[in-house]
């Protein structure tokens, strides 16, 4: 909201407003106040995030620090729909485009007004979208964090391919399903 009156104040004058400013489409006002407190989600201690995220940019910033544990390469991330373009290897000198959208819970992709026809994945701290479609594959974060903790200690080189990766990889190949699909296989091959 804020975003599309500032965009509005230039469009129609021209010009930068100062904040506290006040126009015809509204007043110009500082995102941050003094006397609000900041509020954490759960000590997660995991890599350079001391807290779960508690809203949509706290998902972004956690794939962005997850991105290469997923097997995603970013190409974009932007703040319209979809949030971001990123690429995943389906082959060798094959990938494929995926167009990801986050969200703190799932269900929020609804309420926002976005078309399911656009996105491939909806990364997501809580999933509780319940009647998601099927070709929509879901990262439920908040349920991938144990996963997520072991395959980065794996992670030594962006060059070389970690066995999760490959896993990962091959598993698309032959078909398989969803990240979470895919990651339960590998958390029954790990027992084995």
């Amino acid at each position: 909201m804020a975003g599309e009156i500032l965009h509005f104040f230039f469009k129609c004058t021209g010009r930068v407003p100062h904040f506290g400013e006040h126009f015809a489409g509204g007043e110009i006002r500082c995102m941050t106040t003094s006397n609000r407190k900041r509020v954490f989600g759960d000590k997660v201690a995991f890599k350079s995030l001391s807290c779960a995220p508690v809203n949509e940019l706290g998902v972004v910033y956690l794939f962005g620090v997850l991105h290469e544990t997923f097997d995603f390469k970013i190409e974009s991330i932007q703040a319209g729909f979809p949030d971001c373009v990123a690429r995943r290897r389906v082959g060798p000198n094959r990938w494929e485009e995926v167009k990801i959208e986050f969200e703190y819970e799932s269900r929020s992709f609804i309420s926002h007004g976005h078309d399911p026809k656009g996105v491939d994945v909806i990364v997501c701290w809580q999933h509780n979208w319940r009647n998601c479609p099927k070709e929509i594959e879901i990262i439920e974060l908040s349920s991938q964090m144990g996963v997520a903790e072991q395959i980065n200690t794996q992670i030594k080189t962006a060059k070389k391919l970690n066995a999760w990766q490959e896993f990962c990889q091959q598993k698309r190949l032959e078909g398989a399903g969803s990240f979470a699909e895919i990651a339960a296989l590998w958390k029954k091959q790990k027992k084995q």
